[in-house]
């Protein structure tokens, strides 16, 4: 099971980090492994970096692209998917969403590429990180080729 937490990128961080993946994630990295000690300074640090979400808004886009789907399902902040290919499950919170899923690359991405181009995802037990608009490209240019 992977969990990941996806963050909203504020405008400036985007464009100064947007070529550099490996150092965003490293400050993001710094801000969620730290202890009760820095947590405020860890606090300052990562509102510098991020932009909240707005659960009201992000809970309706979700509940709208997936109200066809019949392995969809929704309860107060937290949205899962449940079939034969993949078990999802997104908890939405105001300073970043986490999703635990099966796969490596679960339906809720396609719908939150839509959501939002700014958004980084962190998988911080397997040191694993990207921007989630530029994985759909490459599985994109794999097509075409």
């Amino acid at each position: 099971m992977r969990v990941f937490y996806i963050y909203n990128i504020n405008d400036f961080f985007y464009e100064v980090y947007n070529k550099y993946p490996y150092k965003l994630y490293k400050m993001l990295e710094d801000t969620y492994y730290t202890n009760r000690h820095d947590m405020m300074l860890s606090n300052n640090y990562y509102e510098a970096i991020t932009n909240n979400f707005n659960k009201l808004f992000i809970n309706n886009f979700l509940n709208m692209n997936h109200n066809l789907d019949v392995y969809y399902n929704n309860k107060a902040n937290i949205h899962s998917i449940s079939n034969y290919q993949e078990y999802s499950k997104l908890m939405v919170n105001s300073y970043c969403l986490k999703l635990k899923s099966s796969i490596n690359y679960p339906s809720f991405f396609e719908t939150l590429r839509k959501f939002n181009h700014q958004l980084f995802v962190c998988d911080f037990e397997n040191q694993d990180y990207f921007w989630l608009e530029n994985v759909r490209k490459k599985e994109e240019e794999l097509v075409k080729e």
